[in-house]
């Protein structure tokens, strides 16, 4: 049943393209589809402010990243003199020394979890900016061609890829907004 109806689209847009592209008409004026695509995780990823965000996001990471070795290879060595402690110490001291030890090494997981977890948060937050900042230009596009509606690519199933405005979004916002970094809030 889906196959069929997938063939059914594709014959569709393959021979009615009046209704997914531009043509042109006896006046000479183009008249286009009301229908627009986007890819928006490209733009996200290929914009210069999209790439930007994630070079931030990617250092930031590879700082956690870090910080977090040092801090295992620190909590490592604390283990292994605990262990070498273990044979002079009574057993409860012993009991005592490793409890605190794992309080504190459970608190410093969770705390660099947190950390990641912000990380990702924010750099969400940042694409969600870019995706409100790229607004205006998006309609811009959406206007020029006459269009009543943008579609992310990532919700059709099947679409002419002459309806994409991706690559022109794209050329458009890194124009008007660079990486960001001019008109920084």
């Amino acid at each position: 049943m889906k196959m069929r109806l997938l063939c059914i689209l594709f014959c569709f847009s393959v021979y009615c393209p009046a209704i997914t592209i531009a043509q042109e008409t006896d006046i000479g004026e183009a008249s286009f589809s009301s229908v627009l695509t986007i890819d928006i995780s490209r733009i996200a990823r290929e914009t210069q402010y999209g790439q930007r965000i994630f070079k931030e996001f990617e250092n930031a990471q590879s700082e956690l990243i870090e910080s977090n070795t040092i801090i295992q290879n620190n909590l490592e060595s604390e283990e292994q003199s605990l262990v070498e402690l273990r044979k002079t110490l009574a057993a409860d001291e012993f009991r005592q020394l490793a409890v605190e030890f794992d309080e504190r090494a459970n608190a410093i997981r969770k705390e660099h979890a947190a950390l990641e977890n912000t990380l990702f948060e924010i750099r969400d937050e940042n694409i969600n900016k870019l995706l409100q900042l790229s607004v205006p230009f998006l309609q811009e596009i959406m206007l020029s061609y006459k269009a009543s509606v943008i579609i992310d690519r990532r919700n059709i199933v099947l679409s002419n890829p002459m309806i994409d405005i991706t690559e022109r979004a794209i050329v458009l916002i890194n124009d008007k907004l660079g990486d960001g970094t001019k008109n920084a809030d």
